[in-house]
């Protein structure tokens, strides 16, 4: 991060580009199990330790963290400015305020951007995608995920203002990380207690179920 506070505009946005096409690699060497076929470990086990360190492990993600901070920053120099003088952020900067006004139009509008070129690549482009699993999969998506993320943090994009800005969503924004954590612990009871593979009330009535149940740990 303090690397990143000393570059500008260009270098967060070439560094993000970067990222993105770094994520090739993965898509390269995980494809065919290429990576277990050039260290001849062709055996049943090899294979699927490679694709689970890629898959989900820290080593297939590092340049997805470094975008992640070349997108902070990007923000804070487009989307930011100083709070005394209104000028661009700097290194005498203490104190910074949001500068809407200053944002490239596709960021400001980086909601429906995002969220528009992900419903293409889900409706119209799904046979293409496939191919390209590993790369979609570890920072392919990166694109859609800095155009949202952006956007919502500026918060001038309709969705933001009329979406994500109503009630439930923030209700729903409080209680996601307990809704991610308490899955697997709801689901387990309902199985043990009323069945699941052929209780089809069960899987109708989970979801709701999960979000009452959030609320109530993220309320009480």
């Amino acid at each position: 991060a303090e690397f990143f506070r000393r570059r500008g505009v260009a270098f967060c946005s070439c560094t993000l580009v970067a990222c993105w096409l770094f994520s090739f690699v993965f898509q390269w060497l995980g494809a065919e199990d290429r990576l277990a076929t050039m260290l001849e470990c062709t055996d049943r086990v090899c294979p699927m330790v490679i694709m689970v360190a890629i898959r989900a492990s820290p080593v297939g993600y590092f340049h997805v963290f470094i975008a992640g901070v070349a997108a902070a920053r990007l923000f804070m120099l487009v989307a930011m400015c100083d709070a005394e003088s209104g000028a661009c952020i700097g290194a005498s900067t203490k104190r910074v305020v949001l500068s809407e006004g200053t944002a490239p139009l596709v960021l400001r509008y980086g909601c429906c951007l995002g969220y528009l070129l992900y419903a293409s690549l889900v409706f119209f482009a799904t046979d293409w995608v496939k191919p390209y699993y590993y790369f979609f999969h570890n920072g392919g998506m990166l694109p859609v995920m800095v155009l949202v993320l952006v956007g919502a943090a500026i918060g001038t994009d309709p969705i933001t203002t009329w979406v994500f800005r109503s009630r439930p969503m923030l209700v729903l924004g409080r209680i996601s990380y307990l809704q991610y954590l308490m899955q697997h612990v709801l689901q387990g009871w309902i199985k043990l207690a009323f069945g699941w593979s052929d209780n089809v009330m069960a899987q109708a009535l989970f979801i709701p179920a999960l979000l009452v149940f959030s609320y109530c740990c993220q309320r009480f």
